[in-house]
């Protein structure tokens, strides 16, 4: 119940995964799990819907007839995710030649070629839906949908995806190769924005040019505690991360000009104390030693910290 009225399984349920962080994630196996009720059964046994990101949904077909046969169609599959299943994050349907070895029944893997889920993260997902304290039924729902997407995950990890150092998210950014210039510059040892980046999911990047996501980034880099309440969990997340990135570019440009300039130390500190907050997620006011000192130790000696 939320303010007196009955709330749906569907709101639970959204509301249970939005607050574990796995909403997103969910939406892409969901997108996946789906494909062989969206185009039948028929279907089904020729075309393997394989991955979802960035509002494209991949599906594996036999060949390459059968690929722009189904192309064909690709605007009913649309209607069907978004009016029978409301999944409005399909925005698009790709088929590629030539990869399924075997028929699909019903979207289930052949037997023994499907990795197995993590048992620790199966039992986390179940603990937050126990945790939830939801009515029987939409418990169920909600156990099936964790188990489920725990396979996708498990299935994304044996395909070569890695985490998103910011949102956590699984993504196939490290199969795309680094540019010329991007490579070079990790050859020598050198960061860039592009490095950086490159270890980001697709979401994340296209969150870090959003200008909502910049202007918190600016506010949480001056005041890591401010609130962001008008930004989506991975929003959060990637401003953060943006401020973060500022203040450890600060830190760096102002350590040597305050051996010269003193006057500019109030800077580096204030600067300091507000990247130990956002990399701990504490209050400046929390801070302890401990958490400076996972600073450069360049900053204790150029503030003169001491350290009880």
């Amino acid at each position: 119940m939320s303010g007196g009225g009955a709330r749906s399984a569907g709101d639970l349920l959204a509301e249970l995964f939005r607050r574990k962080g796995m909403r997103r994630s969910l939406k892409r196996a969901e997108a996946v799990l789906l494909w062989p009720r969206v185009v039948g059964r028929d279907v089904a046994r020729f075309s393997v819907a394989r991955g979802f990101a960035d509002g494209v949904l991949y599906v594996d077909v036999t060949d390459s007839e059968t690929a722009m046969h189904l192309s064909l169609q690709r605007q009913r599959f649309l209607a069907v995710y978004h009016d029978t299943y409301g999944l409005h994050e399909v925005k698009d349907v790709r088929f590629q030649a030539g990869r399924v070895t075997g028929d699909a029944d019903d979207g289930e893997e052949e037997p023994g070629g499907a990795p197995s889920p993590d048992p620790a993260e199966v039992a986390s997902l179940e603990s937050a839906v126990a945790a939830a304290s939801l009515p029987d039924d939409v418990a169920a729902v909600a156990r099936g949908a964790a188990r489920a997407l725990a396979a996708h995950w498990a299935r994304q990890r044996a395909a070569g995806h890695t985490a998103c150092p910011t949102c956590g998210a699984l993504h196939d950014g490290v199969l795309t190769g680094l540019a010329p210039r991007d490579r070079r510059l990790a050859e020598l040892g050198r960061d860039s924005e592009g490095l950086r980046d490159r270890e980001l999911c697709p979401s994340c990047r296209r969150a870090a040019r959003e200008p909502r996501v910049v202007a918190a980034a600016r506010r949480l880099a001056l005041d890591p505690s401010e609130p962001h309440p008008e930004l989506a969990p991975e929003e959060a997340a990637v401003a953060r991360r943006l401020a973060t990135l500022y203040l450890e570019d600060t830190v760096t440009d102002l350590l040597p000009r305050v051996v010269s300039d003193p006057a500019l130390r109030p800077h580096l500190e204030r600067a300091a104390r507000c990247l130990a907050a956002l990399r701990t997620g504490k209050g400046e006011g929390d801070l302890t030693d401990d958490d400076l000192r996972l600073l450069d130790e360049r900053v204790a000696r150029v503030l003169g910290w001491g350290w009880t």
